[in-house]
């Protein structure tokens, strides 16, 4: 049995409706899982077989299913710093993960979407992973979020017998494993009921989330924003002994042959257990036809060291490559006269706070800087959202004194690992960045655009863990080292002149 306790503008959006009548605002769910491979949920197009998600699976094929989508970043911190703030990490700092029991956090003039859904009467909660600042002006609570359960780091070990307790945890030695140390509840430490049972890290988020809408399901007045940031499948890979033997009765020959593989799928399984509760929840309470499900991962599957498919993409987490930044991603929402099928146009994790908060009747601050754009009406039309407007990529190496970089523009894709050699890709053609073809004149231009684009961004505010060494190789290096990366467009005077 397992158990958890849980303690009981820069534009004004037109949507008046939505503002004056809050049964018509929808709830929103987001499904965050956390290095999910491209090929390890059923609904892609090349889901390895070994790959068992049919609660996923059902919200896919009900709603509307995004075969380009991106998110701004290879890797986490970075990634989710983008998704909350809606702009290009890069120009705030925040191009490195967060350090463990790091001091840093995500510039606070930056406006969380979380804040401005509260503040137009959203009940806001968190539930899992957070990674985007551990002291207290950084934490979910004063981020937007009413509620806050799970881990302020970049991840956890999954079995609550490998947990530090509470009792045996002292918050000043930063020797222990942060993967270890106790998950929280709000600015308090979570309760430990049921960890002598050796509870599951993924069922319990699963618990809390379900218990967050059965609370807001009792105040019909004020819709929801639910954020299930699941850590799965991110390492350390380990699954339920029950999941591991169940999955393999119920895909037989199917199954990894490969015992890392296979404890990665059940951990999957293990989340899509955990939507169906999720689901289920939302069916009870009379809260799933009106609540708008978005589905991603933070990043691509890792590769090295790790179980993660992204077939049919190149390479994966940390590569500026297909597989590091398309992912898996759905809309479902029965009420939201979404069209059923897939939408083959580029959309980024950016645009999800403008829908959100357009949705929302919410106010945005004037002094608010989106890199996204509300592409709700061009998903019903069916139309490109970001017809001619490219999406930017960039993964500073420190160590190699190098930029992986690339643009995207109407599925056409430039990409450089730093050394001033660039590539074309045509995607719909060679999704697999394994031919590169010739660019013509127009799509030449796209590189001066994403040189124009790297006078946005700014020092980083920190590099991720000493041990890597990177910011002393930042400087050594004299990164970003612009010159490197385009050779051929490299002018001292860039920046000011295009000012």
């Amino acid at each position: 049995m397992r158990a958890v306790v849980i303690c009981l503008s820069l534009v004004l959006f037109s949507s008046a409706v939505f503002a004056n009548n809050s049964e018509t605002r929808p709830n929103i769910l987001v499904l965050l899982l956390d290095d999910l491979g491209y090929a390890d949920v059923g609904f892609m197009p090349n889901s390895e077989p070994d790959i068992y998600t049919p609660n996923i699976d059902a919200l896919a094929a009900q709603g509307t299913v995004f075969s380009s989508a991106y998110v701004t970043h290879p890797y986490c911190g970075p990634s989710r710093a983008g998704l909350m703030t809606g702009r290009y990490q890069h120009a705030f700092g925040s191009q490195f993960n967060l350090a463990d029991y790091s001091p840093h956090g995500i510039d606070t003039r930056e406006t969380f979407m979380s804040k401005v859904l509260q503040t137009a009467g959203y009940n806001t909660g968190l539930v899992g992973k957070w990674h985007l600042g551990e002291e207290p002006q950084y934490r979910p609570n004063v981020r937007g979020f009413d509620y806050f359960y799970g881990m302020l780091g970049g991840g956890h070990v999954y079995h609550t017998k490998d947990f530090v307790r509470v009792a045996d945890h002292k918050p000043g030695n930063h020797a222990v494993w942060q993967y270890k140390t106790p998950l929280m509840e709000n600015d308090q430490y979570a309760s430990e009921a049921g960890y002598d049972e050796n509870l599951y890290i993924t069922d319990m988020l699963s618990d809390a989330g379900a218990a967050f809408i059965e609370r807001n399901a009792k105040q019909a007045d004020k819709p929801f924003f639910l954020l299930m940031s699941y850590n799965a499948p991110h390492t350390p890979e380990e699954a339920k002994a029950e999941d591991e033997e169940a999955l393999r009765k119920i895909l037989g020959g199917k199954a990894s042959s490969d015992p890392n593989r296979h404890t990665y799928s059940a951990m999957v399984y293990a989340v899509d257990r955990g939507v169906k509760q999720l689901v289920d929840t939302l069916k009870a309470t009379g809260q799933y036809d009106n609540t708008l499900i978005v589905f991603l991962s933070d990043n691509g599957g890792r590769l090295n060291a790790a179980s993660a498919s992204n077939a049919p993409l190149r390479n994966g987490k940390t590569s500026v490559y297909e597989g590091g930044i398309r992912v898996p991603m759905f809309f479902h929402w029965p009420k939201g006269n979404l069209p059923q099928g897939t939408y083959k146009h580029v959309v980024s994790s950016l645009d999800l706070y403008p829908t959100f908060t357009d949705l929302a009747g919410a106010t945005v601050p004037s002094t608010k800087i989106l890199d996204g754009k509300n592409i709700l009406a061009s998903v019903r039309k069916g139309s490109n959202a970001r017809e001619n407007e490219p999406l930017y990529f960039a993964m500073h190496q420190p160590d190699r004194g190098v930029n992986q970089m690339g643009a995207v523009l109407n599925n056409m894709k430039w990409f450089s690992s730093g050394n001033g050699q660039w590539y074309f890709y045509d995607l719909n053609k060679d999704i697999a960045e394994q031919k590169p073809t010739k660019a013509n004149k127009k799509q030449r231009s796209i590189l001066t655009s994403l040189y124009d684009w790297t006078c946005t961004h700014t020092q980083p505010q920190w590099f991720d863990d000493d041990r890597y060494g990177w910011a002393k190789a930042w400087e050594k290096n004299a990164m970003p080292n612009w010159a490197k990366t385009f050779p051929t467009l490299h002018k001292e005077q860039h920046c000011k002149s295009s000012k």
